[in-house]
């Protein structure tokens, strides 16, 4: 007679797993809601992106606050290795804002959440955005980005602030996040992988979000001024370009250290 098997940890997520997601979903908490709010208390965030970065408006902050949460989803998501994680990561952070309660929490605070790890989720788990033509989607749109916010720049049109007033001097954060565009298109080119798409897609919706519904009214937050849009889609493009860069070279590190499972490299 065989021996009856011993039951799992859990039915999805074993139990190292699940402290996995839990402790990552503090990390993120804290630095995606309670640090930013006790260093950059009231509006110190917007003077850093319209007076530091020089940005337009509305929502340059969420250039800040998207790619922090795209950084810890695709963080856990190349930990875990299982889909779901992004999601599940999410559930927990709704959790601790509700308990925190630190902040207004309204619906469509907290529901973006939810969006953006889908958007993670779903993209991470479609290989052929890596073939042709599909491939050459994020090269093109951060080519596309990078020259409408350089011919901005170029014709004088470039403002900053939510009251899109005009920069007097050398738009130089324009340039910068310009010629930025166009080195990570030919990057992306080279390295074409799905789970950049996927945190620069989710970042954007991040944005899209707040103008859409975060405010008086539907669309009350956004852009006065619509040629300002190509320039804050490339700033939170870019956003989450970089997270998912910085999340995968941690996870490659962590293991490389032994300090997650060593049987399966983090996934490509």
């Amino acid at each position: 007679m065989k021996p009856a098997a011993e039951p799992a940890d859990t039915i999805y997520f074993t139990l190292q797993e699940l402290g996995v997601i839990i402790a990552l979903s503090v990390l993120a908490a804290l630095s995606g809601a309670l640090v930013p709010s006790w260093i950059f208390p009231d509006t110190t965030i917007s003077d850093f992106v319209y007076s530091g970065l020089g940005l337009p408006g509305p929502g340059a902050g969420e250039v800040v606050f998207g790619g922090i949460l795209c950084f810890w989803l695709l963080l856990g998501l190349f930990l875990v290795k299982k889909p779901g994680t992004a999601f599940a990561m999410a559930i927990i952070l709704i959790a601790i804002d509700l308990m925190a309660g630190s902040q207004a929490l309204v619906i469509q605070t907290l529901d973006v959440l939810v969006f953006v790890a889908l958007i993670i989720e779903a993209i991470s788990q479609i290989p052929f955005v890596e073939r042709r033509p599909w491939s050459y989607l994020l090269p093109a749109c951060l080519l596309v980005l990078g020259i409408t916010t350089l011919a901005i720049a170029i014709l004088g049109c470039a403002t900053t602030g939510e009251m899109d007033t005009a920069v007097t001097g050398l738009p130089w954060s324009y340039y910068l996040f310009g010629i930025l565009g166009l080195v990570c298109a030919f990057i992306c080119c080279r390295y074409q992988v799905r789970y950049l798409l996927a945190a620069g897609l989710a970042s954007m919706y991040y944005m899209l979000h707040f103008w859409l519904f975060w405010g008086s009214g539907f669309a009350a937050r956004f852009p006065p001024d619509p040629v300002m849009i190509p320039v804050l889609f490339l700033a939170a493009l870019l956003s989450g370009v970089v997270s998912a860069a910085a999340a995968y070279g941690i996870s490659r590190v962590l293991w490389y250290l032994g300090k997650t499972d060593g049987s399966n490299s983090p996934d490509q």
